[in-house]
């Protein structure tokens, strides 16, 4: 069983009072340690259907997008800030299953 190398109190004590970046469930957050398909568990092995992030498509840690991430990783790990052939491969390759009044794309890492 995974053990937490900083304990529960001490990550929330740790954070600053006025962070922008808000925690779910404030009175008593979920310190989330890993994942795998549709759930993520908590520092007791508590299991949580994931039904907040962006993994409702594939889940956690599903294997083929590991390997994928782990051999474009391997080559390169950037940002969308430079060029690269990839970015308009993607985008080409998208704009043929939208309608094409949807033709522009903006590629982030987040919301």
């Amino acid at each position: 069983e995974w053990v937490p190398s900083i304990q529960k109190a001490d990550s929330i004590s740790n954070r600053e009072p006025d962070s922008s970046c808000k925690l779910f469930f404030s009175d008593d957050p979920v310190k989330i340690v890993k994942a795998k398909g549709q759930y993520m568990y908590d520092e007791k092995g508590r299991q949580y259907l994931d039904c907040i992030n962006n993994v409702a498509h594939v889940g956690h840690c599903h294997p083929d997008i590991v390997k994928a991430a782990h051999e474009q990783n391997q080559l390169l790990n950037t940002n969308s800030r430079y060029l690269h052939d990839n970015l308009v491969d993607y985008a080409e390759r998208l704009s043929k299953t939208l309608p094409e009044k949807l033709c522009t794309f903006y590629f982030l890492n987040s919301g």
